[in-house]
């Protein structure tokens, strides 16, 4: 096996190493193996995408910090449809519908997706 460093907040190892246990894992590798998994078996429904595709999809990320996710939505202007913007505990939540190419929607994702501490979550309809 390959062994990877990954940096991540002391909050937020807390939070997945009490779930890992709670949910049974016997390690901490373990639970991550599976959680891998699962962020690739569930976002490989986006590469089979074809034609028009309609969706909303959230955007979360700290309000202090400086993002281009507004730069990058309007990149896309031609494919939202309608946004909100709000804050919710120090964050900026964005709810985007997206109505248009499903190749326009991958990039859109996967420019999102890229920009550090900024959460993307998609429902489709």
């Amino acid at each position: 096996m390959v062994v990877i460093s990954v940096s991540i907040s002391a909050k937020e190892l807390k939070d997945f190493e009490e779930m890992a246990r709670q949910t049974g894992y016997s390690s901490r590798s373990d639970a991550v193996r599976d959680a891998l998994h699962r962020f690739v078996s569930g976002n490989n429904w986006i590469n089979e995408l074809d034609g028009k595709v309609s969706c909303v999809i959230s955007v979360i990320y700290g309000d202090r910090k400086k993002h281009h996710v507004h730069d990058i939505i309007h990149e896309y202007a031609e494919i939202v449809h309608s946004s909100m913007h709000t804050h919710i505990d120090h964050r900026c939540v964005e709810q985007i519908v997206l109505d248009g190419p499903s190749q326009e929607v991958r990039r859109l994702l996967a420019e999102l997706s890229a920009q550090k501490d900024v959460r993307v979550t998609v429902s489709m309809f």
